[in-house]
């Protein structure tokens, strides 16, 4: 590679995974008190600027998955600061499972305003998030070695044995989604390639909303108890909070 050829690649803008990857592991090299919330924060940001399918949210598990085992590298205690950041996503994760599930009951309570297709593809993503989360993991160990490769096997083999906040947040929905789907939604005739895409959309964009508003909940913009009133006054669902820690 030529100088000018350095000089144009390092102007180059990073994408939002190269920035997403940059953020968490400086977050490793900072308090290590904090790198759960941070790096649940990060990730709540990066997964309501983007469109929550299921393409969009694997680009951001591994973007944080690789920032935050390079960040471990040179933090004091890798260990530790490894597993807390992937506590960090997993929680993240569990809130995209709440705000999926909310928005999915919202729509199947409103026969006829989306497809099947649509809401069957929806739940498809839903139930496979803890999936990702875990074999992501799996995966970046393969290619790793020392302290980080044994963190990550460990936190994999202990989703898988004994679950994840993703995981719980996913199996609180999916079975009772899928009734629902199963009684409250029609088939159609035929739905078009364009209205497919334009529901999908219109879902995502719905679902960035809610998982926004549990952002801001987690982080303390709004006061929980306030919140809960507010739900109350409007006819809210009454729906849990994903198990995360402040």
């Amino acid at each position: 590679m030529t100088i000018q050829e350095q000089i144009t690649t390092h102007e180059q803008p990073l994408g939002q995974e190269e920035t997403l990857e940059r953020e968490v592991r400086a977050v490793l090299s900072d308090n290590p008190a904090a790198i759960t919330k941070d790096v649940r924060s990060l990730t709540l940001r990066a997964l309501t600027e983007g469109k929550l399918d299921q393409g969009a949210v694997q680009k951001v598990v591994r973007a944080v998955v690789a920032g935050a085992t390079g960040g471990a590298q040179g933090a004091s205690d890798g260990q530790l600061a490894l597993r807390e950041a992937l506590q960090g996503l997993d929680e993240a994760l569990a809130a995209a499972a709440q705000a999926t599930r909310l928005t999915l009951e919202e729509a199947v309570g409103n026969a006829g305003a989306f497809s099947r297709q649509t809401l069957r593809r929806r739940l498809d993503d839903l139930s496979t998030l803890e999936s990702l989360f875990i074999e992501t993991v799996s995966q970046t160990a393969s290619s790793a070695a020392g302290f980080t490769r044994t963190t990550l096997v460990d936190v994999a083999d202990h989703a898988r044995a004994s679950g994840s906040a993703v995981g719980s947040a996913v199996k609180e929905g999916v079975t009772s989604l899928g009734r629902a789907l199963a009684e409250c939604v029609s088939d159609q005739v035929e739905v078009t390639t364009s209205v497919l895409q334009k529901e999908a959309a219109l879902l995502a964009g719905l679902t960035s909303g809610v998982l926004q508003g549990i952002a801001d909940r987690l982080s303390g913009s709004h006061p929980l108890v306030a919140a809960e009133e507010e739900g109350d006054e409007q006819g809210g669902s009454g729906a849990q909070e994903p198990p995360v820690r402040s």
